[in-house]
């Protein structure tokens, strides 16, 4: 493996993984265009990843979870790590087999599946022990409100989208149990594959979950729940059920009040994130699907 194409430290770290590999690309940049994914093959035709975090609490939030989360996902849902280097932040994982869903043409019955498997994993997540899990960021309203719509105005929203964020987050959310969340749940970090003969009715569907870069304890309505409901199943009354039903409960009210309130704080970052990502096309629709329900006199959260 060459040195000109992927750096020693990587290369340092991987024979403790897997032996000798061979380079297949890079998968990832970070926001300065720098590679921080790459894909190898072991000499057993084995895919592994190698990835560099960006910063020492994305490294230990990703490395806690594969020591206290995978094990109650279960084979097969979960990467496994492989290797792991705190002084660079890299680890080396497993590839997990499967499509990401955001990428991947699914039928009506195989969408409904996809929700239910979703619901099944986030209730597991919620579920595990917090002794030990990395705590999230924790601001007073007021500071969260005022950075968000600094953001809003950084990402050049109008007047009325500004002022529609600035209602939707003018009271503090209802105070929810904490959980240990994975922070970044959705379709492009669920991996589906088909076990089956693939006819479409959701049999033989497998659905995995990758890069827990973000799971950490918090109320899971901030993140988890939230971007659920509010993006992924506002008008898709099918696939909340189907979510609902493995998750094993609707949300309270107080959760619906609180997923609202948070929205209309990470509208802003998503919207930052999309721009400073070439105009990410699924975060930009995220926002603005959030955007048009904190303006529903009748939201459905």
């Amino acid at each position: 493996m060459s040195a000109l194409t992927i750096p020693d430290d990587v290369e340092r770290l991987l024979p403790a993984a897997a032996g000798r590999c061979e380079l297949l690309g890079v998968r990832s940049h970070d926001r300065a265009g720098r590679p921080c994914v790459w894909e190898v093959v072991d000499e057993g035709g084995r895919r592994l990843f190698a990835k560099r975090h960006k910063n020492a609490l994305m490294h230990e939030r990703e490395t806690a979870a594969y020591r206290l989360l995978a094990p109650a996902l279960g084979e097969g849902r979960t990467p496994s790590l492989l290797a792991a280097d705190a002084s660079s932040l890299l680890v080396v994982t497993s590839a997990l087999p499967g499509t990401p869903v955001v990428s991947t043409a699914l039928s009506a019955a195989e969408e409904q599946e996809v929700y239910r498997q979703a619901g099944h994993l986030l209730a597991v997540i919620h579920a595990q022990p917090t002794v030990d899990a990395p705590v999230g960021e924790y601001l007073l309203w007021d500071q969260e409100r005022e950075r968000a719509l600094a953001r809003a105005r950084d990402a050049c929203l109008s007047d009325e989208e500004v002022a529609v964020l600035a209602e939707a987050a003018r009271a503090e959310p209802p105070r929810t149990a904490l959980a240990y969340c994975h922070g970044d749940f959705g379709p492009r970090n669920w991996l589906v594959r088909r076990d089956g003969d693939g006819d479409g009715d959701g049999d033989g569907l497998t659905l995995g979950v990758i890069d827990f870069e973000r799971s950490h304890v918090e109320a899971p309505a901030r993140r988890d729940l939230m971007r659920v409901t509010l993006h992924l199943t506002p008008r898709r009354a099918d696939l909340r059920a189907a979510f609902t039903t493995e998750y094993g409960r609707d949300l309270t009210p107080q959760e619906r009040a609180a997923c609202r309130a948070w929205a209309a704080i990470d509208c802003p970052a998503a919207l930052r994130w999309a721009l400073d990502h070439h105009r990410d096309e699924e975060v930009l629709g995220y926002a603005r699907t959030v955007l048009d329900l904190l303006r529903d006199p009748n939201p459905v959260v």
